[in-house]
């Protein structure tokens, strides 16, 4: 029975603690509070675009598991053209010895997926749109595919690096995350880490100035 309920109790201490251990992760931690000079520097891979009503920062999602994969994905895919070509290929289980234009339309079709998850770990942008009333978050692959977050701000905006469910090399992923009125959105969980930290830092500075404080509301017209 003793060993029983020290194995139960190790068990139970080990929940607990992987349970803190993923509270802290979404919890995650402030954004970094830039000096004026700081943010002045900028940072060489984020954009800035100052506006008389708003902000635009700008970054790409560049990395070498997007370039491996793009890389390896092009020659996957003239290797199966060619192959096509020559007569080798099976289409849907049956070897195709004389390719119609439609049988390289639906090979052409069966890589598209592929190629914008490579296009979406190299070229695909952000961009961050601050302005008193809102932070508008663009991510695009390619011109018009994407997504877009909107999130109303009031007089308080909250920036973190916290945990949201991404994972990198089998490790946890920060996410940048910006709160307001309770509600918050999260993206860019895998940038580079140094331009994380730049592009949270400066969404922290629009709305709470160099010190953190909050900077006054000025509700849209």
């Amino acid at each position: 029975m003793g060993i029983r309920e020290d194995l139960l109790a190790k068990l139970a201490a080990l929940k607990r603690s992987a349970e803190a251990q993923k509270a802290a992760l979404r919890a995650g931690r402030p954004a970094k509070a830039l000096a004026a000079a700081e943010l002045a520097r900028g940072h060489p891979k984020v954009s800035v675009d100052v506006g008389f009503q708003s902000t635009v920062y700008g970054t790409r999602l560049g990395g070498c598991f997007g370039w491996c994969w793009l890389i390896f994905t092009c020659v996957h895919c003239v290797a199966m053209f060619y192959g096509l070509s020559r007569g080798s290929v099976k289409v849907s289980g049956t070897l195709v010895a004389h390719p119609a234009w439609w049988h390289y339309l639906v090979l052409a079709l069966f890589y598209v997926p592929f190629f914008l998850v490579g296009f979406a770990f190299t070229v695909a942008r952000y961009r961050v749109i601050l302005t008193d009333a809102s932070v508008v978050v663009r991510w695009r692959i390619l011109p018009y595919v994407g997504w877009t977050w909107t999130l109303p701000v009031g007089e308080v905006v909250d920036v973190s690096l916290a945990y949201r469910g991404s994972r990198q090399n089998d490790k946890p992923s920060e996410a940048i995350v910006v709160s307001s009125q309770g509600k918050d959105i999260d993206f860019g969980a895998f940038l580079a880490p140094d331009v994380k930290e730049h592009l949270a830092a400066a969404i922290r500075y629009y709305y709470a100035g160099e010190e953190g404080e909050s900077a006054p509301f000025i509700p849209s017209a």
